[in-house]
This record gives structure tokens, sequence and C-alpha cells, in this order.
């Protein structure tokens, strides 16, 4: 599974409150429009993530697909169709934004767990550790137990290579430096 991300802030001069209502309403019309491959998607609030820098919380759009081939068809179908106007809508409110692509590591993952999350724990692997030495202190710690662990794919996007996803704040071993940051949901897919 892979989860393209989408990071962006609002504009200054656009509420809060009318930003998501337009946001909400073009995942609820996607989700209707269902694209190939496309899974589900989610959007998390959060106050601020250092490559994203602004006077407006961070919103992260997850859009969960199949595999790569669905990208193309996600792609397209976002921007046309019955999505173009919504599409358009919240584009145009938006003061910034940028992307990333994550492959789900090791395990599935479900709504129930999609729902629960509450923190972000972003992280790297250190320089000059291998990814042999790297899973083996996530697993001592059993931090890949506490969340949805997923990683960034051909170094696309200007996020951590990591990213924990977990009901609560996560604790990584001490090698690892990482960012953390609170995740509201404010949309997820109701399949």
């Amino acid at each position: 599974m892979l989860a393209y991300v989408f990071w962006h802030q609002r504009g200054s001069e656009t509420s809060r409150e009318e930003y998501q209502e337009k946001l909400i309403t073009f995942h609820q019309i996607l989700q209707d429009r269902q694209p190939q491959g496309f899974i589900c998607s989610m959007v998390l609030e959060m106050a601020q993530l250092p490559w994203m820098t602004g006077e407006s919380e961070v919103y992260e759009d997850w859009y969960l697909v199949e595999n790569s081939a669905a990208l193309d068809p996600l792609d397209e179908a976002a921007v046309t169709g019955i999505c173009r106007d919504p599409h358009h809508q919240v584009a145009r409110l938006a003061s910034k934004g940028t992307g990333g692509l994550y492959r789900l590591k090791d395990r599935t993952i479900d709504l129930a767990q999609i729902a629960s999350i509450r923190s972000a724990t972003w992280f790297s692997k250190p320089a000059g550790m291998s990814y042999d030495k790297l899973n083996e202190l996530l697993h001592q710690s059993q931090s890949e137990q506490q969340g949805t662990l997923w990683q960034r794919q051909m170094t696309m996007g200007p996020a951590l290579e990591f990213c924990l996803h977990s009901s609560q704040k996560s604790s990584l071993p001490a090698e690892l430096q990482e960012t953390q940051a609170e995740a509201q949901p404010i949309w997820l897919t109701s399949q």
C-alpha cells in the first residue's frame, strides 16, 4: 500500500472553518468518485511541522492507494469531473503545499487504526546506520508495535524518511532524532 501525502496550509484571508469545510467536501466527493486503486483518504490537522513554515495550522492529506499504478488515476480524478470544482475551491484558499510518497511498512492497516491517530512522529535513519540496525532498534523498542509505520519512497517529499502514526505520543530510541506533532483527524473516509 502506498500513500500520497499532501501538506498544505490555508491562506491568511480564509477562516479555518471555511477551509476545513471545503477540504472535507473535496474528500467526500473524491471518495464517492472512487478512482481505480484508491482505498481511502484522511486529513490530519497539526499545529506545525518543520517543513511547513507559515502562520496557519498544517493539514496533511493522506491518499491511500493499492500501488503505484493507482497514482495516475488518483491524480486525474482529483482535478477533473465532479472533483474539479471542489478541488479548485480549496486550492484557491491554500497558501502553500508540497507532497511526498510513502509506503506502508510490514503490516496492514484498517480504518480503526486510522481513526485512532493522534500523533505523528517523523524520523530518519541516522547516517551510517544500516536499515537492518534501524529495524532492530525499532523492534527492540517495540516502536513499530505502537502504531503504523510509513517509509518515504524515492526521496520524494520534504519530510523525514519515516512516519509513525499512533494513538499516543511515541517513544523512539535515543539514536533517532524525531519530530513529533499532535494530529487531529478532521476527515476519514467512512467505508
